[in-house]
């Protein structure tokens, strides 16, 4: 999902386009990720999960392996587009396996782990892309993160007995797993006001996100006049720090029906963390505090919100529960990197880190509003 904005200072002058060019790359990725999730969400709950996600790390692992041996801004274009296809299937897919095998009091840490684990990978993205793409190129970097991804679908192919989420019709008899939702049905639970309050949500977060993750590299080369290595590993410091708190979150998560509660807290402080690098320019220390500090509370709010996403949706639907809630993530991930290319396309990094907290702060209004609701409903 990363293996991409790392190599942005690389690609750039090579391919001869500008951020926001590369930024829509990363947009098309996370548009086709969007189209794909709500059918991937309702393939998963007729059929079970295991297929379709090990089909879905193939085909995007596929892809990134011959992205490596294109060089024109189109084929790349086009590739990792129908690569966001096959990164469509994760949420659905994982969180239905989660939601079946594991139970409700230990929901929380579990997820925490799943996407403790994820994050490390995207740190481990800026921490690997560019070092690799400096010892050989960008070409080579891309197509080895292609291989290791087949090596590891493959693997994933040979033990897919563990990935049992009793929607096949096997596993349905021996579970006696409720009945699956019509599509009528689906499409009512999708309109629902906690999962459109949770696309909303899961839309304004992920829209920040992305533009930190796709040119926080380049606005604190920019803003801080630090070198680019200096700054790929403080990206690599925040992802770190996001998947420590998503372990403190899950624990939280766990200990707490606030759901709501936690996560407003965290994306607020998440906000008020990424301002602070609009007001600090010259100072090293406000720029890893910020960077820091700012994974820390997302990743601290995130099993909060995943467990708010399960609650909304009856037994048998957390396929088509979080296929709907992350194409919110989807279509935030698309806006972020044009938007924020955009803006630092314009040279204005100060302006870059103020609209970021802007749209993280704006999120919590969604989740404000859901729980209003829920209490004067009951």
């Amino acid at each position: 999902m990363l293996s991409l904005p790392p190599l942005f200072l690389l690609m750039k002058p090579e391919l001869n386009v500008s951020y926001a060019a590369l930024g829509g790359v990363v947009s098309a990725f996370a548009i086709s990720t969007a189209v794909g999730q709500i059918p991937a969400g309702i393939l998963v709950d007729r059929y079970g999960a295991k297929w379709v996600l090990v089909g879905g790390i193939g085909l995007m692992s596929s892809c990134l392996f011959v992205a490596g041996f294109t060089d024109t801004y189109w084929a790349l274009f086009f590739l990792f587009t129908v690569g966001g296809v096959g990164n469509s299937v994760f949420h659905p897919a994982d969180f239905s396996i989660l939601a079946a095998k594991l139970d409700r009091s230990r929901f929380g840490r579990a997820v925490s782990i799943h996407s403790f684990m994820g994050y490390l990978g995207w740190a481990g993205a800026s921490l690997i892309m560019l070092p690799l793409a400096n010892l050989t190129n960008w070409h080579t970097a891309l197509s080895i993160i292609g291989v290791s991804g087949l090596v590891i679908s493959g693997f994933m192919l040979w033990r897919s007995d563990y990935f049992g989420d009793g929607a096949s019709s096997q596993e349905a008899s021996d579970n006696k797993i409720p009945q699956k939702l019509s599509m009528r049905e689906n499409l009512a639970l999708m309109c629902s006001l906690p999962l459109v309050m949770m696309f909303m949500f899961y839309l304004l977060t992920a829209m920040s996100t992305a533009g930190i993750m796709s040119f926080s590299i380049v606005a604190n080369v920019s803003f801080y006049e630090v070198h680019s290595d200096f700054a790929g590993n403080v990206l690599t410091a925040h992802l770190v720090a996001l998947a420590a708190g998503v372990l403190i979150g899950g624990w939280l998560a766990d200990q707490t029906d606030r759901h709501n509660l936690v996560a407003s807290i965290g994306v607020l402080a998440m906000s008020a963390s990424v301002l602070v690098l609009a007001f600090g320019a010259g100072l090293i220390v406000v720029m890893v505090g910020g960077m820091l500090f700012s994974g820390l509370f997302y990743g601290i709010s995130s099993p909060s919100r995943d467990l708010l996403t399960r609650k909304s949706a009856p037994e048998g639907s957390a396929g088509v529960a979080f296929g709907f809630t992350s194409t919110g993530m989807s279509i935030g991930n698309s806006i972020g990197p044009v938007l924020f290319g955009w803006i630092m396309d314009l040279g204005e990094p100060k302006l870059y880190f103020i609209l970021l907290s802007v749209a993280i702060a704006i999120s919590v209004i969604t989740v404000v509003f859901t729980r209003q609701r829920s209490v004067s409903s009951s």
